[in-house]
């Protein structure tokens, strides 16, 4: 009986066996996708970034202070992201800074919630972010309906159509747009100055889409005295 090195087809099969089973046995199978779908959502709306494609990493802290990270994001102007998986509790974006995390964000995402939005409005001098939960559920935010947040120190005015809403600083509405025999509607948008004078600051004609959930930002402008940031939602918040 020979007992010599295995001959050359033998030892080809033998790595080419090895090689296709190593990768499946430390594979570990995908999650089911209902599974994924009745975890925690979470998705970004930044209006003003501090830097432009700045990366943040999601993150939260356990018991002793340990971060435990979620992935990384890169904030720009004007961004929407995917919905993101995540957890109930305090979350923390954060930045690499000599080999740790700062946070430059915190927030709570509110128990319960399958799917939540987090506003991100910056602060240029502290170099952070105030994050502004939204929970769609909770306020009725139904397709062929619009969520106005007002963000600015004014009281707001936001026509759509023929539906008047009128939203306090820091407050949220939701308003059914009325368009017209065409499928379209005027958003128009004013303030109230000192004298209680209605000031217009921003005015559209608008395409009416049952299936979108349209969301208003009222933000401060010095010029303008509000500026309007306006898009449409068309994924599910169930």
């Amino acid at each position: 009986m020979s007992h010599g090195s295995p001959s050359r087809p033998l030892l080809k099969f033998a790595i080419l066996f090895f090689g296709l089973l190593l990768p499946t046995m430390g594979q570990e199978p995908d999650a089911n996708p209902k599974e994924r779908e009745a975890k925690p959502q979470l998705r970004f709306i930044c209006v003003s970034s501090l830097s432009d494609d700045q990366e943040v990493i999601l993150a939260s802290r356990d018991e002793k202070g340990n971060w435990q990270e979620y992935g990384t994001i890169k904030l720009r102007s004007s961004l929407i992201t995917d919905w993101r998986p995540a957890h109930t509790g305090e979350l923390h974006l954060a930045v690499r800074a000599g080999g740790e995390l700062q946070s430059i964000c915190h927030f709570i995402y509110p128990d319960g919630s399958k799917r939540a939005l987090a506003v991100l409005l910056p602060d240029p001098l502290k170099k952070t972010y105030t994050a502004d939960v939204i929970d769609p559920a909770k306020l009725k935010f139904v397709k062929g309906s619009a969520l106005v947040v007002n963000y600015s120190p004014m009281n707001g005015l936001v026509m759509l159509g023929a539906t008047k809403t009128q939203v306090k600083p820091g407050e949220r509405s939701i308003a059914k747009p009325s368009p017209d025999a065409n499928g379209m509607y005027r958003m128009l948008v004013a303030y109230a100055d000192e004298k209680k004078q209605l000031v217009p600051c921003y005015d559209r004609y608008i395409g009416s889409n049952d299936e979108a959930r349209d969301i208003i930002f009222l933000l401060p402008d010095p010029t303008l005295g509000l500026k309007v940031f306006s898009l449409s939602e068309f994924g599910p918040f169930e």
